[in-house]
């Protein structure tokens, strides 16, 4: 259907000689338009730069100054797309210092294990330890008094040893006591290179066990100052993502306000208008489910727009649904607001005092020039500008109040304005 605004015919609102100009124009807007989709990044100023030859038709000077601003609108999409992908980065960063700090955060619990599990090992090599001494200490007092039986033996008799001491043996007769008492001392001799044995081996291991709980320690303080690092590195992107926030925030609020400021100068002459009749205009989307209203919505009311009413109506749509032409007209404008205002959004003039915008798209399929039907697509549903989530903007306002004014605070943008009416009123 579109491709029929492309045959070579004359204008007749082009001055008598210049059809041969309008044909070759007409043949190079295909071009144009596929070049335009191709570098998206170039329809603000190429749509800026049409605006200035229509209006400024005779007077240079005046042409002139309008192309310098599309310069700096173009300058000011760089812009956006430098502060897009430094808040990227900005992200990026935060998110790989959380994994950073998770990470830590699970070696400090994992050292801090080990060091506890260290720590009751320490303790129980400790008692064994304590134990062994023991032991070995009443092992030695035991041997000592073996040793002291056979000195007293050779001395007094093996009578006296035997009264003397009835805990350490049991008298078998005067014959046995050597063999017995050897054989004791034998024992507590195994018995104590036993216990020296592993008194040595539980020193060794309580010493390493020492070593290593000192590295653990080390590792978790460690640990702790990379953890700390990375929270202090944390504040101050944090800071830096709060404040370019609060920025943006209070950009965004500046801009609603001039849009509702630049919008309430203009008033609606409902005499200039169509009637307000139901089914007028076909709906923008295929599947009609309202999210916000016109006008003091409790949006609006909760300080949304700064506080002033909704100038449209927005419809629940996921990113990349066709949207359509609700009236057959001619596509006044196109632009690209960036992260602010509308983001993408065409505006189609239907040449009975009304003309419709259609924001927050993902892209445009129509140019400004393009003549649509009703019901054709003209591009897809997104979530640019300054928008809370995926859907349409949907805004009537009188043809001859319409227009694209420089924002005063973010230069180079150009935001579409006029006097609004409720949609309400012409839909079905």
């Amino acid at each position: 259907m579109i491709e029929k605004k492309f045959q070579p015919k004359a204008d007749p609102c082009l001055p008598a000689g210049r059809a041969p100009l309008a044909e070759k124009l007409l043949f190079l807007i295909p071009i144009i338009f596929i070049a335009i989709f191709l570098f998206s990044k170039s329809v603000i100023a190429s749509d800026c730069t049409d605006k200035c030859q229509d209006v400024y038709l005779t007077d240079k000077d005046a042409r002139d100054k309008c192309e310098e601003n599309c310069k700096k609108a173009d300058a000011y999409e760089k812009i956006i797309e430098t502060k897009i992908k430094q808040q990227g980065i900005l992200n990026n960063q935060l998110n790989y210092i959380n994994s950073q700090q998770s990470e830590n955060q699970k070696t400090l619990r994992e050292t801090a294990k080990g060091i506890e599990t260290l720590s009751e090992k320490i303790s129980s090599l400790e008692k064994d330890i304590e134990q062994k001494e023991k032991e070995i200490s009443n092992q030695k007092k035991i041997l000592s008094g073996l040793i002291q039986s056979y000195y007293d033996y050779d001395q007094q008799g093996i009578l006296e040893i035997v009264v003397l001491n009835k805990n350490i043996l049991n008298p078998f007769g005067q014959t046995d006591y050597i063999g017995q008492s050897g054989t004791k001392i034998s024992d507590l001799l195994e018995e104590m290179k036993s216990s020296q044995k592993e008194l040595f081996n539980d020193q060794q291991e309580l010493q390493n066990s020492l070593d290593q709980s000192i590295n653990l320690k080390g590792k978790l303080e460690d640990e702790k100052d990379k953890l700390q690092l990375s929270e202090n590195q944390k504040e101050i992107l944090l800071a830096q993502t709060k404040a370019e926030k609060e920025r943006y925030e209070k950009l965004l609020s500046d801009i609603e306000n001039e849009i509702y400021n630049l919008e309430s100068g203009k008033s609606v002459d409902y005499s200039k208008v169509p009637a307000a009749k139901g089914g007028y205009f076909n709906y923008p989307v295929s599947s009609v489910r309202v999210t916000q209203g016109y006008g003091m919505t409790s949006y609006a009311k909760k300080g949304a727009y700064g506080g002033k009413p909704h100038n449209g109506i927005d419809y629940g749509v996921s990113v990349g649904n066709n949207i359509f032409a609700v009236k057959g007209g001619k596509v006044v404008g196109t632009g690209n607001n960036g992260k602010y205002a509308y983001g993408k959004w065409i505006a189609i003039d239907h040449g009975d005092g009304l003309t419709t915008l259609y924001g927050h798209l993902s892209s445009q399929s129509v140019s400004k020039g393009s003549q649509v039907k009703t019901g054709d697509k003209i591009g897809k549903s997104g979530n640019t500008g300054n928008s809370t989530g995926p859907h349409l903007h949907f805004s009537v306002f009188t043809s001859k109040s319409f227009e694209t004014a420089q924002s005063k605070y973010v230069k180079g943008l150009m935001i579409p304005v006029g006097a609004s009416i409720n949609p309400t009123k012409y839909l079905k």
